[in-house]
């Protein structure tokens, strides 16, 4: 069985936490997410943006998180940052519905005290 290749594949120094837990003030979460949207747009021109694509996010953290609700939700705006490069004119937060692109997540852990997540662009 053939495995897909990435056609790209980029790690960026991003730390992601499970929203569903956080009892943060609105603005520690407005700022925790633009940093996110921030460095995703460093490094945005990069991106494929001929879909259709599928996006595999990888948390790389020192602890794990619930894979079924508790990863998809701590990697929600930096999808949303991916899907508002690759489908431009949309509304921040309604480019990632697009039925071209999907989505994966996983994670595996890393050193204590660092956190990043790898992004991978794959053809369907």
């Amino acid at each position: 069985m053939l495995t897909p290749e990435s056609i790209f594949r980029i790690v960026l120094p991003i730390k992601t936490v499970s929203e569903a837990n956080c009892r943060w003030h609105y603005m520690k979460k407005h700022t925790f997410h633009k940093k996110q949207k921030e460095i995703i747009a460093l490094v945005a021109n990069q991106f494929p943006t001929d879909p259709p694509l599928h996006i595999k996010l990888t948390r790389i953290a020192p602890g794990t998180l619930d894979k079924h609700d508790n990863l998809p939700c701590s990697m929600k705006y930096v999808y949303d940052a991916i899907c508002g490069v690759i489908t431009p004119g949309l509304r921040p937060g309604f480019a990632d519905d697009n039925e071209l692109i999907s989505v994966s997540y996983d994670q595996s852990r890393g050193k204590l005290g660092e956190y990043s997540v790898m992004i991978e662009f794959f053809k369907p």
